[in-house]
């Protein structure tokens, strides 16, 4: 989980928020196919789920290429005041910077799909979820710290000041602890697909925020953004009929095995009878 906050701060240094918070939408849809390898799900071509499913995979796919090549042109906002007097640095990075922005935001939500996949076979081991969380932030920031050494060797640049970069850090310390308690709880809960579905908030989220804040909006953005929220439900939607079909089918196999003791049932009377 540190290794994916790490590369996602760094790769907020080459695209904009709004591009992030879009990648992060590959997050649920490597989950599934994460949990596919590991035989936590099941992908059958053969059935109309199987097609669904592997058709929101496409589309995410389609969705990165597209950020990754297509920026578009800025959208304006009609909030003229800027909080915290911020000013938008989109448009100053090379496209290969971009491109590199893209795959580091790629990469850290590959490393978090497949922590929440972990997730599930640790707690088969381990459950209790304080004790997780407990230990995964202290290794975290173990790890986190090396990491900074080898980043910023400057140590002037460690200075913290009395400025809104001191409130984000404090923001961001109380909301990931919360934010990583509830994460383990509702993996054990619900499992790791049902973690990834609320994922899709954070763009909108974002999106709001960057307008108030100063961050611009690119028409690319958006573009990608809705082939990959619409890549995830179709995998959710794809997993909501398979979900179904099995309901279904575990019904029909009740009902048989029911006929099945009642048949026999009626024959053991016939011989007794006999």
């Amino acid at each position: 989980m540190s290794a994916s906050t790490i590369i996602s701060y760094i790769g907020l240094n080459y695209i904009s928020a709004t591009s992030a918070s879009a990648v992060i939408n590959l997050v649920p849809v490597l989950t599934f196919f994460l949990a596919v390898l590991f035989r936590m799900e099941s992908l059958n071509l053969k059935r109309s789920h199987g097609v669904v499913k592997v058709s929101g995979l496409v589309l995410c796919s389609v969705g990165v290429t597209v950020l990754a090549l297509y920026q578009g042109p800025e959208l304006k906002s009609f909030i003229h005041h800027r909080l915290f007097h911020y000013t938008s640095h989109v448009g100053t990075n090379s496209a290969r910077k971009w491109i590199l922005g893209v795959i580091l935001q790629s990469f850290a939500a590959a490393m978090w799909a497949l922590w929440a996949v972990l997730q599930g076979h640790l707690f088969g081991e381990y459950p209790s979820k304080l004790l997780n969380t407990t230990l995964q932030i202290v290794f975290a920031t173990v790890q986190s710290f090396l990491m900074a050494l080898l980043i910023e060797r400057d140590f002037s640049r460690w200075k913290l000041s009395l400025d809104v970069g001191l409130v984000a850090i404090i923001y961001c310390g109380i909301t990931l602890a919360v934010l990583c308690y509830l994460q383990v709880w509702l993996v054990d809960m619900r499992g790791p697909v049902f973690l990834s579905m609320t994922v899709p908030l954070t763009l909108v989220f974002t999106i709001i925020l960057t307008i108030l804040v100063g961050e611009a909006v690119t028409l690319g953005s958006v573009i990608s953004g809705a082939l990959l929220v619409g890549g995830l439900y179709n995998v959710l939607w794809g997993k909501r009929i398979e979900q179904v079909a099995m309901c279904a089918q575990g019904d029909d196999d009740i009902n048989a095995a029911l006929d099945l003791e009642e048949q026999g049932t009626a024959a053991s009377v016939l011989k007794t009878q006999d």
